[in-house]
C-alpha cells in the first residue's frame, strides 16, 4: 500500500477498519485481526483489477507492514502458485503496492503428494521475490506480523 494512500480509491479497492477482515470465496475464508482497527486495504483482484489470465482472488493489505496476495481454492495448489505469480508483478507496478508482499493459498482438505514435493520450492521461488509463501488446509484467523 502507498504511503500516502489516495483520497480516491480504484473501484477494485476498498478500505475496512473492521477489527477482524474477512476474505471469503468459495467456502474458504482468511480472517485478519485489526485490533488497532486501523486502514486495511482490500483489493479485488479476480476479474476487477486483473480481468484477463491467470490472477489471484484477492490482496489484503496493511500500509507500511504487508501486502498480502491471497488464493483462495479449491484443490489444486499448483494453480493457486500459479495465479499469484501472475498477480505479484501486476501489483507491484501499481502505485498502491507497498514495499513487502506476502502470500497465502488457502485450500480444501489435505494436501496432494505432488504439492508438498513443489512447496520448498515454491518456497524459495518466492523468497527470492522477498515474498513469504503460506498454504493452509483449513480457514483461519491471522496476523498481519505472521507474514513478514
Amino acid at each position: 500500500m502507498p504511503n500516502n494512500a489516495p483520497e480516491s480509491l480504484p473501484t477494485y479497492m476498498r478500505k475496512c477498519t473492521d477489527s477482524l477482515v474477512s476474505i471469503e470465496e468459495n467456502k474458504r475464508k482468511a480472517v485478519f485481526q485489526n485490533r488497532q482497527r486501523e486502514d486495511i486495504y482490500i483489493i479485488h483482484v479476480d476479474g476487477k483489477m486483473i480481468t484477463q489470465g491467470e490472477r489471484a482472488d484477492y490482496i489484503v493489505a496493511k500500509p507500511q507492514v504487508v501486502d498480502i496476495i491471497i488464493e483462495l481454492k479449491g484443490s489444486d495448489v499448483t494453480k493457486a502458485i500459479n495465479q499469484i505469480r501472475a498477480t505479484l508483478p501486476a501489483w507491484q507496478q501499481t502505485p498502491h503496492a507497498g514495499k513487502k508482499q506476502a502470500a497465502l493459498v488457502v485450500r480444501g482438505k489435505g494436501v496432494h503428494p505432488n504439492a508438498l514435493i513443489n512447496y520448498g520450492r515454491w518456497k524459495a521461488e518466492l523468497r527470492k521475490k522477498n515474498v513469504r509463501l503460506r498454504i493452509e488446509t483449513s480457514n483461519q484467523t491471522y496476523e498481519f506480523g505472521e507474514f513478514l
